[in-house]
């Protein structure tokens, strides 16, 4: 079976990211092209095992055979660049995959959140660290990016929330979001937005922000891990 990779060369640093438009949130990220590409069939058979766990059932393909065709590659000096491919205006069904992917992401990391002690989400495990807290602030800004690009606004800046209210913003923002890519027209769908030199289409929100919901997640579990691993050795904080 074969899968169309679409892939961003970045010079700085050093490194490929590799995405499927037919699989939004499965993504590859690794030094080169050659070792994302070759890392791409285990990532499409953990992807499809997560879509398993999470009941979600639009991808149901025979994956004995996973062979990855290049459909583009691009090299930028940042991240999020315009594929030839993110300009089609999604279907119903890619825009409600999508959603399904990005809400179960969602929900992931809030319960991870919520799951640590307050006093320790905000706490790095080194200081040149980022903590939970950091990781789900970027997330929620980084949404609320994406989606605020699909406009002739300038892209929305999201306000200061309240460490305690993170997880309850996440959920809230994004059944927000959901509600604004289900309301865009057909002409929005295809249309083609600039933001400085940046391009967006509702097909790049899609991807971008599948990827990025779900890339945070195995990051925020290694901390919650060792901040778990921490309270053990030295106590927990009264």
């Amino acid at each position: 079976m074969n899968f169309y990779a679409l892939i961003e060369e970045l010079s700085n640093p050093d490194e490929s990211l590799l995405f499927f438009r037919e699989l939004p949130g499965c993504f590859v990220t690794a030094p080169t092209t050659r070792e994302a590409i070759q890392q791409a069939p285990g990532a499409i058979a953990e992807y499809a095992r997560w879509l398993q766990q999470h009941n979600i059932f639009f991808f149901e393909k025979d994956l004995s055979s996973i062979t990855i065709v290049v459909k583009e590659i691009l090299r930028a000096e940042s991240v999020g660049p315009r594929f030839v491919a993110d300009l089609p205006a999604p279907t119903d069904q890619e825009r409600d995959n999508a959603l399904q992917v990005a809400r179960v992401a969602r929900a992931q990391l809030a319960d991870l959140y919520n799951a640590v002690v307050p006093a320790h989400r905000g706490r790095p495990v080194k200081p040149e660290e980022w903590s939970l807290t950091d990781h789900l602030e970027h997330v929620l800004r980084a949404e609320a990016h994406y989606v605020s690009c699909l406009s002739d606004q300038v892209p929305e800046s999201l306000p200061p929330i309240p460490e305690g209210e993170l997880a309850f913003k996440l959920m809230e923002n994004g059944r927000s979001y959901e509600a604004v890519l289900r309301g865009l027209t057909p002409a929005q769908r295809t249309r083609l937005y600039l933001h400085g030199e940046a391009e967006w289409t509702a097909a790049k929100t899609l991807r971008r922000m599948t990827k990025h919901v779900r890339e945070h997640y195995p990051w925020m579990m290694e901390i919650a891990d060792r901040l778990s691993g921490q309270s053990q050795e030295f106590g927990s904080p009264s």
